[in-house]
């Protein structure tokens, strides 16, 4: 066999077996579009509003995050992080319904509080 057909059959395999990692943002009947904040750096204690653009039949959501408090649910949720919760924070958002699920993520940087 030659070299290249080896290397293409050894990258699809390493392609594939990766994918379940990363995101997944189509399966079944849904496809995300977007997933966004109104701020993507806050201050401690400050919120910002981040919002996923799905479509796809009877869509549920389930948003978790590694740092940080949600108020809300649905497509839309106001997301809040304190004093500890300093630094780069990954929110998730898993779109789900009976054809399948997808899944984003987003970083939202939290900054100290200062006083003035």
């Amino acid at each position: 066999m030659n070299k290249t057909i080896i290397l293409l059959i050894l990258s699809t395999v390493l392609v594939f077996s990766c994918s379940k990692e990363k995101n997944q943002k189509t399966t079944g009947d849904i496809q995300i579009q977007s997933l966004t904040a109104t701020l993507n750096q806050v201050e401690a204690w400050d919120t910002t509003l981040i919002t996923m653009e799905a479509t796809g039949s009877n869509l549920q959501y389930a948003w978790e995050a590694n740092h940080g408090d949600f108020n809300g649910s649905g497509k839309t949720v106001k997301y809040a992080a304190g004093e500890c919760c300093v630094g780069l924070n990954t929110i998730k958002c898993r779109v789900f319904n009976d054809t399948g699920e997808a899944s984003d993520t987003i970083m939202i940087r939290v900054t100290t509080h200062y006083h003035h």
